[in-house]
């Protein structure tokens, strides 16, 4: 999957890790929801995670140069 982005290698890739991490500390139960007085906090939700982690892979393999595009030509027939 092509994906057009203002990201570079490095960054796309640190942004994955980033994520993963994030995903990881969900899973284990250090990132929850918890309110201090008027203030509440609420970690992201795991479907959000898991879009963002398909996201970033996607951005990731596009800009690694392992994803083959597919090049369209458009012909127009005419008869000489």
């Amino acid at each position: 999957m092509a994906v057009t982005v203002a990201y570079t290698l490095t960054e796309a890739r640190t942004m994955l890790d980033l994520v993963k991490e994030a995903h990881k500390e969900l899973i284990t139960g250090q990132a929850k929801s918890y309110r201090i007085g008027t203030r509440e906090y609420t970690a992201l939700d795991l479907d959000d995670l898991m879009r963002q982690i398909e996201y970033f892979s996607n951005v990731v393999e596009s800009l690694s140069g392992s994803v083959r595009t597919k090049r369209v030509a458009r012909v127009v027939p005419r008869d000489l």
